[in-house]
């Protein structure tokens, strides 16, 4: 409570006026799952919403926003992954600030407690890069992270960012550590981005982590990698990327692992406008991803594909998504997702959505097939104090 008041104090001082935002999306979902004799369905509310604060002075801005998620669930049939309701919360403040005409140092901190939502059709966890799920759907953890971005600007072609901080992530409480181990460490990124002309640009990224685990394990996470992004026409994207990264492992009073992987990406997206009113956009992307192991804190590698395909006309908008990720080195994960959805923007505040969508998974707690049905209804506004 003492650092929202000073958070909020901090913002009222650094600006004459407060701009604020608001927004409250309530979804309602049949979800068909498998349980632990036979398959399940159950009925859920799940609400979010999200306040912001915000205001600008001559060299800085500070915003301040908070998040709060309820999912109420009712059971219709068998026996469901999950019992009870859920409550999750985010925070966050950050801060900028003008050092010169051209450098910019900003201040990160972002917070969030409470149950987390594990399950494959889940909108709080995204798809795993790497690692296996937790052995149940709902899992209570707490997660931090504080950074310093420092931003400079050698030209209007050539910028580089320096990021450095901590953060802490893991379950919270002797029962859910015992299921999702306390990850804290430090961490730091480099990046150099460089618009070469008006149709390519590089980005060479340097990034390093250091995890220390509950389990008493040590893990550090270095990685190198330059992406290029290439403006083929006025309506496609194509994007590359390729790296190595070092994991290494050790645990006091036994040997040490570490290995050199590699990784990569290949993306293009491409808009075509078909009308004054209506537009499709489409998108692909393949990436070799690896990482560090949740529950093992050992070097795990993935491979995701993506696809997406948007139609929008005017207040309408239709969206097909599928991924499928495979674990090639490390804890045999395999996961599927596909979804279909369409929103309409009634008036410039209130939006209706509704959809489809359903995952597969080989993981224990949620092996097999699940699905959903949806439909919602969205609110946002904004305004000054």
């Amino acid at each position: 409570m003492l650092a929202v008041t000073a958070s909020l104090g901090l913002i009222v001082a650094l600006g004459d006026s407060i701009r604020w935002n608001a927004s409250v999306e309530t979804q309602m979902r049949a979800i068909d799952e498998p349980g632990p004799d036979r398959r399940a369905g159950l009925g859920e509310l799940d609400v979010h919403a999200q306040v912001g604060l915000s205001t600008q002075g001559p060299d800085g801005v500070a915003t301040l926003t908070y998040s709060p998620s309820f999912l109420l669930r009712q059971a219709m049939y068998g026996v469901p992954t999950g019992n009870g309701n859920s409550t999750l919360h985010g925070g966050g403040l950050e801060l900028q600030t003008r050092l010169a005409p051209t450098t910019r140092l900003a201040s990160r901190t972002v917070l969030t407690w409470g149950l987390t939502d594990f399950s494959p059709l889940s909108g709080q966890v995204a798809p795993p890069t790497v690692g296996p799920l937790p052995p149940q759907r709902f899992v209570r953890t707490l997660g931090v992270e504080s950074m310093l971005d420092l931003t400079h600007a050698f030209s209007r072609r050539l910028r580089m960012s320096v990021a450095a901080g901590i953060q802490r992530s893991g379950g919270l409480g002797h029962e859910a550590v015992s299921v999702l181990p306390i990850q804290v460490g430090p961490k730091a990124t480099v990046s150099l981005a460089w618009a070469m002309d008006r149709t390519n640009a590089v980005t060479l990224l340097a990034s390093a982590a250091e995890s220390r685990f509950s389990i008493g394990t040590t893990a550090v996470f270095a990685n190198l990698e330059t992406n290029w992004t290439h403006r083929a026409s006025s309506h496609t994207l194509l994007d590359a990327a390729a790296g190595l990264s070092v994991v290494r492992s050790s645990n006091p009073g036994s040997s040490s692992s570490a290995g050199a992987y590699p990784a990569g990406a290949l993306g293009t997206s491409w808009e075509l406008p078909m009308a004054p009113d209506r537009t499709l956009r489409t998108s692909l992307r393949l990436r070799l991803a690896p990482g560090v192991d949740q529950f093992t804190a050992l070097a795990i590698q993935t491979i995701r594909s993506e696809g997406l395909a948007e139609l929008a006309e005017g207040r309408l908008r239709l969206a097909l998504t599928g991924s499928h990720g495979h674990v090639i080195s490390g804890a045999a994960v395999d996961d599927l997702r596909f979804e279909a959805r369409s929103s309409w923007n009634a008036t410039r505040q209130w939006a209706l959505e509704g959809g489809v969508s359903a995952a597969r998974t080989n993981q224990l707690a949620f092996q097999g097939w699940q699905a959903q049905v949806f439909v919602g209804l969205r609110w946002t506004d904004r305004g000054w104090f």
